[in-house]
């Protein structure tokens, strides 16, 4: 008895044990392996659903690699979470599509992904949607409403041709469609000839457009490009004009117009009396007409104009130059000031010769006046030496006139040296980079070894140096005051040069800002 038992007890435990096994495997195989790796989360939002719910499987290229786990209410649209199998990378840019398996298939999500990013998205992330299939109701009742329609028409036919009076009609109209299409039939066959020519003639058309195209391919894609810039245009144009045309413009715009008739109106009286004059002039008639009529008159004009143009020839190539240097001096008993300022327009009608005008305010040097005085000290007679020192009598203001000759490194400049005549060389080195000058002017007489003298030399020598910078930026050095003063006179300085090129982008930049 107890051995009947056991095997009961045993039969029953076997049993329950296989229906564990089996409910086990079912719950492994409909909700998947909870042992198995985790799986990506990702969710993406749609304003229908459209029949997607939970379990609905997510697909990519037609195979399975997830299902929707749950769907969320928003305030507009539906949140739509989903799992995807983790061997399966999504790539960044891939989007959602809500598609069918035909008309009454099931609903699925298809993932597309962008092949060409290598990056894949992390699990959370939102993949958006770009297009929904039709909502099959809405399908049905456009289908619905088409069957509809067609019914409509089927019955508004069966009204008008379902009668006796209808047929009647319809009859009619076959027998002229067949009478036409008999006539039809005999006039093309009385044409075939003429037909055939036509056609020919437009085939050898179409072949030299095609041929005309083909050898002026580019020159059309630059009509097709200047007529969509013009369309462009005159888009701009027209919205600007529709702003301009408003209520408070509208009689502003009809005073315009008004008066452009009166102009045309003037305009063309002016124009008629502009014709009368010409009428004459070609009958010869007056002073005008008999010159204009003659041709030894005609040719002195000619002749006298090409002279003009000779003349006027040279300051069409004019170049100006704007140059300003100032200069600061060393310390010197014999100077007043230490600084010197140079300002000078410079006006080039050849590239080898230029007019130089300008201003200079230099420093103004004293005169010495040296002088013996003797004196008696006990029974001992001495000779002392004095000197007195007076500014020059002139202004610090003088003129700079000067014509220059250039040949190839080197220059030549004659004329007025800040109101003194006198004489220059330059020397141009490096592409102009740096420029060497000697000035040698202020000729006056005396010797500095004289000591009665006023301590002025036979001539004042200037010599210097600029190095350009930039184009426009140079420093400059030298000496000044060379046999005037017992002591040369050194300086530093630093100038602009402006040329008209330079001029007239500052005057175009200032226009603009305005």
């Amino acid at each position: 008895m107890l051995n009947q038992n056991l095997n009961t007890e045993l039969k029953v435990g076997i049993f329950s044990a296989c229906g564990l096994a089996v409910i086990a495997i079912m719950v492994v195989t409909l909700d998947g392996n909870p042992f198995s790796a985790k799986k990506q989360v990702f969710y993406t939002v749609l304003d229908n659903v459209g029949g997607v719910g939970p379990r609905t499987q997510v697909r990519t290229s037609g195979v399975q690699i997830g299902e929707v786990s749950s769907i969320d209410i928003l305030p507009k649209g539906a949140r739509v979470n989903f799992r995807v199998d983790p061997k399966v990378a999504v790539p960044k840019g891939s989007f959602i599509e809500l598609r069918s398996r035909g008309i009454l298939g099931d609903v699925y999500l298809e993932i597309v992904r962008n092949e060409k990013n290598p990056d894949a998205m992390k699990t959370g992330d939102m993949i958006p949607k770009v297009k929904e299939m039709n909502d099959l109701g809405e399908l049905m009742s456009s289908l619905g409403s088409i069957a509809t329609d067609i019914k409509t028409v089927t019955s508004t036919l069966s009204s008008v041709f379902g009668n006796k009076d209808g047929r009647s009609s319809l009859q009619n109209i076959l027998n002229n469609v067949e009478q036409i299409t008999a006539d039809t039939r005999d006039l093309l066959s009385g044409q075939k000839s003429n037909i055939l020519r036509m056609v020919q003639t437009m085939s050898n058309i179409t072949d030299k457009i095609n041929a005309l195209i083909e050898r002026n391919d580019g020159r059309l894609d630059d009509i097709l490009s200047s007529v969509a810039s013009a369309s462009a245009d005159f888009k701009v144009f027209s919205s600007e004009l529709r702003k301009v045309s408003t209520t408070k413009n509208r009689q502003t715009i009809e005073n315009i117009l008004a008066t452009l008739d009166d102009s045309m109106k003037n305009i063309r009286t002016t124009t008629s009396k502009v014709q009368l004059i010409v009428d004459k002039v070609e009958r010869g008639e007056g002073s005008l007409g008999q010159l204009v009529s003659k041709n030894d008159t005609a040719d002195d004009i000619k002749a006298t104009l090409k002279s003009v143009q000779e003349i006027l020839k040279p300051a069409t190539r004019l170049k100006i130059e704007i140059d300003y240097k100032g200069e600061l001096r060393n310390s010197n008993t014999a100077v007043i000031a230490s600084a010197g300022n140079h300002f000078n327009v410079r006006l080039s009608t050849r590239p080898d010769r230029y007019y130089l005008f300008g201003l200079s305010d230099s420093p103004q040097t004293q005169k010495v006046t040296r002088t013996q005085r003797v004196t008696t000290v006990n029974g001992n007679s001495e000779t002392v030496d004095e000197e007195q020192t007076s500014p020059e009598d002139r202004e610090r203001l003088r003129f700079n006139a000067q014509f220059a000759k250039r040949f190839d490194a080197l220059g030549v400049r004659f004329g007025l040296f800040e109101s003194y005549a006198g004489i220059a060389g330059d020397l141009y080195f490096f592409s102009d980079k740096f420029q060497a000058a000697v000035e040698v002017f202020n000729f006056g007489s005396g010797n500095l070894k004289n000591t009665t003298s006023d301590g002025r030399g036979f001539a004042r020598v200037k010599t210097y140096g600029n190095i350009f910078v930039t184009p426009n930026i140079y420093l400059t050095g030298g000496a000044d005051n060379i046999g005037k003063t017992p002591r040369p006179l050194a300086f530093l300085g630093a100038g602009l040069r402006f040329t008209d090129d330079d001029l007239k982008a500052i005057m175009g930049a200032a226009a603009l800002a305005k």
